[in-house]
């Protein structure tokens, strides 16, 4: 018998997080050989969140709003240092994650040790939102050279929370963090589902600093692309003003105050250039010399109190 718990990170959303439970204990109870909990992180909600559910539950209340990732890099370090578990299911509780899904992973890895992640097959967004989610996956690509289609949904098997506890990177975020680790992934397609109730906390904003969240994790691998891409400008201005000079002075293609207009304008980029290789190793150096934020050793930080117990 296998024992999985469920982590939700939780702000203001107790409606949603009633039913998405109700609609747990009916799926999961068809589930041969697993027994499920609920491990909520309260992310500094206003009131106080009554939760209803006949599982086992441990509500962990946080000191303030951190967000979604950091809510669950606690979530996932206390469970791993204070719950008896064999594998961790993040989930959304607002159902946008859903329920009927969590067989399909569940099987993908009943004989592999891996992390099984959803992939989002269709999405319910509208099109602004899709257009924008698949700039950030290009950006993401291009600045890290990797590919990202997975959220948060995912099965942990014990051995990769404890693995993923001690990466600094999933403070930020999860996905980049897990990407970053190398555990092995499996990718799961799935499709997302409606909210139950009331209307999305994560407005454009907040899944701008989420996306950048995630480039961010691979901060070396920009840097050094950055640090790349301003050589290769400086080098093709250099070249570009070499050329126009000798165009100027042993050809009579010139055009008179062309070769002054051509050359600013590569000096001005050859300058830009110069000062984004500075900014771009004054960045790294100043990352490298930063004490990282260990979840597995700092999460009690922002742990005001923890309920356990079942909430009828």
């Amino acid at each position: 018998m296998q024992q999985v718990t469920i982590l939700c990170p939780l702000y203001n959303d107790e409606a949603s997080f009633n039913i998405f439970a109700a609609e747990i204990e009916k799926k999961t109870s068809t589930i041969p050989d697993h027994r499920f909990s609920f491990a909520v992180i309260n992310d500094g909600s206003s009131e106080t969140p009554l939760l209803k559910t006949r599982l086992p539950i441990t509500l962990i209340h946080l000191h303030r709003n951190l967000g979604h990732q950091k809510a669950i890099a606690i979530g996932l370090s206390y469970i791993q240092q204070h719950l008896q578990f064999d594998k961790v299911l993040i989930m959304d509780a607002d159902g946008e994650d859903k329920p009927e899904d969590i067989s399909l992973l569940l099987s993908a890895t009943s004989h592999q040790n891996i992390v099984a992640a959803g992939q989002r097959a269709s999405r319910q967004e509208g099109s602004r939102f899709k257009f924008f989610y698949y700039i950030y996956k290009m950006l993401f690509h291009l600045f890290t050279g990797t590919k990202i289609s997975f959220g948060n949904f995912m099965l942990l098997p014990k051995t990769a929370v404890e693995k993923l506890i001690h990466h600094s990177e999933i403070w930020n975020n999860l996905p980049g963090g897990l990407l970053k680790s190398k555990i092995p992934l499996l990718l799961v397609p799935v499709h997302r589902g409606k909210r139950y109730e009331g209307k999305s906390k994560m407005h454009f904003n907040a899944l701008l600093l989420h996306g950048l969240g995630a480039i961010g994790v691979f901060i070396e691998v920009v840097a050094l692309r950055l640090f790349l891409f301003s050589l290769g400008m400086i080098f093709i201005s250099i070249i570009t003003i070499i050329v126009v000079i000798l165009i100027k002075y042993f050809t009579y293609k010139a055009i008179p105050g062309w070769a002054t207009t051509a050359i600013s304008s590569m000096l001005v980029i050859l300058l830009q250039s110069f000062l984004l290789s500075l900014f771009t190793v004054f960045l790294y150096l100043s990352f490298q010399g930063q004490r990282k934020f260990i979840p597995a050793h700092h999460y009690m930080d922002y742990v005001r109190s923890v309920e356990n117990g079942t909430h009828e």
